[in-house]
């Protein structure tokens, strides 16, 4: 049995690895000539800037069991102690967010009617977990509108770089909208879980990173496949024939050749799968559809002394209510790992655009560095220009999973169904984070492994 990869993101990287450490033979088809997909760090001038993600967390087994497996153990940092305390803007104030359910009863975040309303929530008829709600209706309808204005709303934007009246319940936040169907309070949910922790149920771990930025991973990953992976190599089509995959690429001089897989797993985002000759009668147009709003990310160092605010906390989001201000949010990545930063300066990365101003998103760097300073200096202090200045661009940065999105899933199904070796893999399926999307390309492999297995077991 042979494998076709196409993508070598994250998802990608991990189903290549799955699967060549059960000793089958993988190629992985990369477009760029880079790994890792968003995944990319970059040191400059005593700066480790982050292009993508800043950070990690475990939710499952996968990441530190592949961690491990690369000998990266020693080069985990962990985030500081300060990172527990996270900052959300209200009246052009950051204040800190409450980091316990019990918290939230003290904070000024929330007036006196919001945290009654809060308490409420037990005796909230349930909704019936409706499959066609957003993320916005729901928590306004279980907590309240303050906890979705101060608190959802800007995670929602920090994470997603989305927008809560956008996204649906049942597939951004699944865990709540299973918490309403199945305890039918979101608090009686909590509790439950909390018990089965204490019994002894998996518990998510620390923030962490590496020395040398999160990069560290998919280059551990693409060392060990070694000339599995092909970088400058595009696929252009796909057909199945008697049973095998052909799969059209262009090499880096420029010619067409034509490889053959029994299998094909694609971890290229949803948008460009349209681009790929597929030659399949199934429309691929609600693909194409998935919003990847644009987002700018804008690294920047300064002086310490030239900033009022303590930076003590992983970072500032900034909700929609609040609309003087035109960023998302902003990590005081310097703060959150050692080593980000010169001594005596420190690294604020910045996030512009996404769904709330998409626009923005698309700056170019001296427009997007005036109008983040204006909002950074209103909000921390900063009296200084910044000393150093690295804008990324992703023109389309986040799938945002959508009230199409269960439409979407259905299909990438009948793709699978109807094309016997296809799978799909990425931050599209059952998450956006870097560990769900590992998760999602483990899953794509172990298909893979069962249908090829189902084959001999049927031939036989």
């Amino acid at each position: 049995m042979s494998v076709g990869i196409i993508g070598a993101g994250i998802s990608g990287l991990t189903a290549a690895y799955h699967l060549k450490q059960a000793g089958i033979p993988v190629t992985v088809l990369e477009a760029t000539s880079a790994t890792g997909g968003m995944i990319r760090s970059e040191s400059i001038d005593g700066y480790l800037v982050e292009h993508g993600p800043n950070s990690l967390r475990d939710t499952n087994d996968l990441l530190p069991e592949i961690i491990r497996d690369l000998n990266l153990t020693e080069e985990i940092v962990e985030a500081s102690a300060s990172a527990r305390k996270r900052y959300v803007v209200k009246h052009g104030k950051p204040e800190p967010l409450p980091s316990s359910p019990l918290s939230f009863l003290t904070t000024s975040l929330l007036s006196t009617r919001g945290k009654l309303r809060l308490l409420m929530e037990p005796f909230v008829r349930s909704g019936n977990a409706q499959e066609n709600e957003t993320v916005a209706s729901f928590v306004r309808r279980r907590l309240g509108r303050e906890i979705l204005d101060y608190a959802v709303d800007p995670f929602v934007g920090g994470i997603f770089a989305g927008d809560p009246a956008d996204l649906s319940v049942a597939h951004a936040f699944s865990r709540l909208h299973q918490m309403e169907k199945e305890h039918g309070s979101l608090f009686r949910g909590l509790i439950h879980a909390f018990r089965n922790r204490s019994d002894g149920g998996n518990r998510s771990r620390s923030i962490y990173s590496f020395r040398n930025g999160l990069e560290t991973l998919p280059r551990a990953l693409t060392q060990a496949l070694g000339d599995c992976v092909h970088v400058n190599t595009p696929v252009t089509s796909l057909r199945l024939d008697d049973r095998r995959w052909h799969v059209a690429t262009r090499e880096p001089d420029g010619a067409t050749e034509m490889r053959f897989f029994d299998a094909v797993i694609s971890t290229i985002p949803l948008h460009r799968l349209p681009g790929i000759d597929l030659t399949s009668e199934i429309d691929l147009a609600p693909l194409e559809r998935v919003p990847y709003p644009p987002v700018s990310v804008l690294a920047m160092g300064f002086d310490r002394s030239d900033i009022d605010h303590p930076l003590d906390g992983f970072g500032m989001l900034v909700p929609k209510v609040e609309d003087d201000y035109s960023l998302l949010g902003c990590l005081f990545s310097s703060t959150l790992f050692p080593n980000r930063a010169p001594e005596g300066q420190v690294l604020l990365t910045t996030f512009a655009g996404g769904a709330r101003h998409p626009k923005l998103g698309m700056e170019e760097t001296a427009e997007l560095r005036s109008t983040v300073l204006q909002d950074l200096d209103e909000l921390l202090g900063i009296r200084g220009a910044p000393s150093f200045t690295r804008h990324i661009q992703w023109q389309r940065a986040i799938p945002q999973y959508t009230l199409q999105h269960g439409h979407v899933k259905a299909v990438l199904d009948r793709l699978e169904t109807r094309h016997p070796g296809l799978h799909f893999a990425g931050n599209y399926r059952s998450g956006i984070s870097v560990g769900d999307a590992m998760q999602s390309g483990v899953a794509a492999a172990e298909e893979t492994m069962h249908s090829a297995r189902s084959v001999v077991t049927g031939a036989s």
